[in-house]
């Protein structure tokens, strides 16, 4: 009976995992800036709850949220391992041609920084608004705040971006 239900647990993960991936991927990309990582991060997301599923008997009452709470946490790790542990690029000639990752690299510093400039919980509101492509529901449910919080997160965090493109900045 329990392998059934561990079964039946396994099936719903899939299901939800493959329907959620392309929010996911979205999200973790914009969280640590390249594909390569986001996929990284999404495939251990993938084993960890497999993992999970088959140690013990979790009981689970959103399981999407409880992905995107996971997503998140291996995001935030991944990118303080990154903070220590320095790269060096191993091709340091420039190419003539922007390609579209370089495209993407700059629009995440961009909006990496202005991110940065705001409470980090504004910042992971519009992060799984934009990114994860979350409803407000559903960030309330990940984040295990209210509903009411969830949306003014949003609307502070985005008037103080707004605010801060406008303003002149110091160089």
């Amino acid at each position: 009976m329990k392998l059934l239900k561990i079964h039946h647990k396994t099936q719903e993960t899939e299901r939800l995992m493959a329907a959620e991936r392309h929010g996911m991927l979205q999200y973790a990309c914009y969280r640590l800036g390249n594909l390569h990582d986001a996929e990284d991060v999404v495939q251990d997301v993938y084993v960890k709850l497999h993992q999970r599923l088959g140690e013990n008997d979790i009981e689970v009452k959103n399981l999407s949220a409880y992905i995107f709470r996971t997503l998140t946490n291996l995001c935030v790790s991944r990118q303080r391992e990154a903070r220590r542990t320095p790269t060096v690029p191993l091709d340091t000639q420039p190419e003539p041609i922007a390609t579209e990752a370089e495209d993407f690299e700059q629009e995440y510093r961009r909006i990496n920084r202005l991110l940065s400039e705001i409470p980090d919980e504004q910042a992971e509101v519009i992060r799984l608004r934009y990114y994860g492509d979350k409803s407000f529901q559903e960030i309330a449910d990940i984040l295990g705040i209210p509903l009411t919080t969830a949306k003014s997160r949003l609307t502070y965090g985005l008037e103080k971006i707004k605010r801060g493109m406008r303003a002149p900045h110091s160089v």
